[in-house]
Order: C-alpha cells, then structure tokens, then sequence
C-alpha cells in the first residue's frame, strides 16, 4: 500500500513538471525584464546584425624616411706610395782595439770623446823595453854578420871546415830573424789609431798591466751613420740598392735626412722573416748619434692618374671591399679593388670610374638600394 502512494506521488511530480515547459505562442518573443534586452532581441531578429563600427580613422600617408650622407666626386690624381719603417741608428766605423801582447801601459795620449786621426799615436805599451831588446838584437846580429864575413874568407884558403862556415851562416840567419821579430813586437807596443773617428771608450790607464787580448780603447767614425732597418720579404724586391730613402729621427723631429741604401742583406732573418738593409747618412754636424731610433720612408712615384679615394669610405665585407654611390637619389652597393695605399687615400684598380658620385660620410649602415638624401 505504501509503495503504490509512493509510485502515485512520482507521476504526479513529473505531470507537474511537464506542463511548467509549455512552447511560447509564434510570433510572441518571451518577456524580460530589460530594455536594452528587447532592443537588442529585436535587432537580431527583426533587422540583422548591425553594422561594424572602425575603431581607428584613416590617417594621412606616411613619408619615406630617408638617410643623410655626404658625396664626393670621384677624381684622379697622380699617387704617391710611400712605405715607412723604424730602424735605429749605427757608426759608420766602429773599432774595438785589444791587446796583441803583455805588457804595462806606459802612456795613454788620449781621453774619451777626443777626436783622433787615422795613425795618430794612443798608446805605448812597455815600449822602452821592447825597444832595448831590438837593440839588442840588432848587435847581435852584427856580430854574427862580422863572424860570417871572417868564416867566409877562411873557407876559401881552406883554414876552416865547411861544417864550421854552415855553423856561422846559420847563427847569421838566427840573429837576423830575431832582430826582425823584436821590432814586430816594438811596432805592436805601439797602438795607433786606424781610422780618423771619435774615441768612444777608454779602457786602459797608465801602469796597469794588460794581457793579450785584454781591451784598450774604442773608436767611432760618425762623419757618416748608418740606418739599420728590417724590411719584410714582400717589401724586399722593391728596394735597390743606391735608392734615395727620407729619414728622420723620433729626437729631432723637426728635421728630415736624407739617405742611401748601401747593402741589402742577402738572408732573411729566421725569427721574423725580414731582410736587414744598411742606409748612409751624412753626418757632418754630428747631432745623429748611434742608438737613435729613425723613420725610413721609401717613396714610388706613380706618373699615370690614378683613381683615388679616402681610406674611411671603403667598407670590408664577406665578399670583399666595396664602396656605396648614389645614383637617382639610391644608394647603390659597389664592389672594387684596391691596389696601392698612401696614408689615408687608396688606389682604386676596379669598381669606379672618374665622375661617380661616392658617399664618403654616412654609408656605414646602408643598404643596397636604400633612398637617401645628399648634405651639402
């Protein structure tokens, strides 16, 4: 009996429910609480969707940004190419005078920084001594000439063997060579200078004994210097010997030499690659000292006219050096090659011709075909 209530109470809750979801009559849309609701039913419904508002108005065309450079008109001119390197500065002459045997310094007839002739007299040494010993042998040897005399005139009456007369022309011979060699050491105790120069250092003084072999004195010839300087192998070839050369030194700035190569060194050097060449300097003032430090400047004039331009409007590239032109208010990409360099102007072998129109200021960040504007 319970059951069946139950089963009646479901259906009548399903009846209830069914009649609550009647269809709205056609042509009656269902009722809201909204205004702005029905407004907007009716324009889906009745008129359409509404048309779409522009949220931004149109604006006038934008201008065509363009970038500022400087042109240059591409001339030609006669190039100049000169190469510059550091060398330093030698003696024209240098001599390191030792002793050629022992002795004591009996005078020294010079001081450092005098200037001496070539065979003037600088030094004695135990030159009284050595003097005494070719006297000695120059008696010696003349009593040995009287005895061969005697000897001679005895064999030839047969009074004396023959062996006795060798005897006597030998001790001759002996006395003659040893005179010979006493005054070789007298002429070696002797130091005169061997060429005219300046006396750099002064290694001995008066009393000291010295040793063959042991230093006595240095001598410079600075009415000429010489210009020492390394120049790489590429550079070699192009250098002859007698070319005139520009110099100048780092301590007299204000001041340019002029000099000429004398020897070109026939080995490059194994740690650097570079070949040692020699320049003369006149010297007459003597102001160029040995151990400056100088620039060489070897200069080639090239006659023809070159095309010419600054070093800074050239541009490297993965592809090589180019440059940019202006052509119809565009900059055009170029691509050149370059031959010779002097300072900041370079030799143009391929690429542009007289009359181009190159930017020279302004081209770093161009690109090919970009529109620019020329400032004066």
């Amino acid at each position: 009996m319970v059951k069946r209530n139950i089963i009646f109470s479901c259906l009548g809750i399903i009846l209830l429910l069914m009649g609550s979801c009647q269809k709205p009559e056609e042509g009656k849309s269902p009722k809201t609480g909204n205004s702005a609701n029905d407004q907007s039913s009716g324009q889906e419904y009745g008129k359409g969707k509404p048309k779409a508002v522009s949220s931004s108005r149109k604006g006038p065309p934008k201008k065509i940004k363009k970038t500022n450079v400087r042109v240059s008109s591409v001339g030609t001119e006669a190039l100049k190419i000169e190469s510059t390197f550091v060398g330093y500065l030698l003696p024209n002459e240098r001599v390191r005078m030792t002793s050629e045997m022992e002795g004591v310094i009996e005078a020294v007839n010079f001081e450092e920084a005098d200037e001496v002739k070539k065979g003037q007299k600088l030094i004695n040494i135990s030159t009284k001594e050595l003097t005494l010993r070719v006297k000695i042998a120059e008696a010696n040897l003349k009593l040995a000439q009287t005895n061969l005399s005697r000897d001679e005139k005895l064999a030839q009456r047969k009074l004396i063997p023959q062996s006795k007369l060798d005897q006597t022309r030998t001790q001759a011979d002996r006395s003659l060579l040893d005179r010979d060699l006493a005054l070789i050491n007298l002429r070696k105790s002797v130091i005169n200078s061997p060429l005219k120069g300046t006396v750099k250092i002064r290694h001995v003084k008066v009393g000291e004994f010295v040793r063959k072999g042991d230093p006595l004195v240095e001598i410079l010839d600075l009415d000429k210097v010489l210009v020492q300087v390394n120049i790489p192998e590429q550079d070699i070839m192009k250098i002859s010997e007698g070319e005139t050369v520009g110099v100048e030194l780092y301590a007299l700035s204000d001041q340019q030499y002029r000099g000429k190569v004398q020897t070109i060194g026939l080995e490059a050097d194994s740690r650097n690659r570079t070949f040692p060449i020699e320049i003369v300097v006149d010297n007459p003032k003597r102001e160029l000292r040995p151990g400056m430090l100088a620039r060489v400047t070897f200069t080639k004039q090239i006659s023809d006219e070159q095309v010419v331009v600054p070093r800074h409007s050239i541009l490297e590239r993965d592809a090589g050096r180019v440059v940019f032109l202006v052509e119809q208010d565009k900059a055009v990409k170029q691509s050149i090659v370059t031959g010779q360099s002097m300072q900041d102007r370079v030799q143009v072998l391929e690429g542009l011709k007289p009359g181009d129109r190159l930017v020279v200021e302004g081209h770093s960040k161009l690109t090919d075909g970009e529109t620019v504007s020329i400032v004066k």
